[in-house]
């Protein structure tokens, strides 16, 4: 499993709205490009992320909201 799929389960599990990723931001030249990500459930950020590539990005976004998540408990 990796932190999207556990996220959207857990989002699921309590019913509290859908999961989507907005990229925030690119920086760098093609060949060494950085990209920001931040993940929302429903309208509330949850998490942001950063890497070499939209879904490292997306996975970063997905564990910080997962952590989120799990301290709110």
């Amino acid at each position: 499993y990796d932190s999207k799929t556990i996220l959207q389960e857990m989002v699921q599990a309590e019913k509290s709205g859908s999961v989507s990723y907005r990229l925030t931001g690119e920086q760098g030249p093609d060949h060494e490009k950085s990209f920001s990500v931040k993940v929302l459930v429903g309208e509330k950020v949850l998490g942001k992320g950063t890497g070499r590539t939209k879904k490292a990005a997306e996975q970063q976004a997905a564990y910080e909201a997962i952590l989120r998540l799990r301290k709110q408990k």
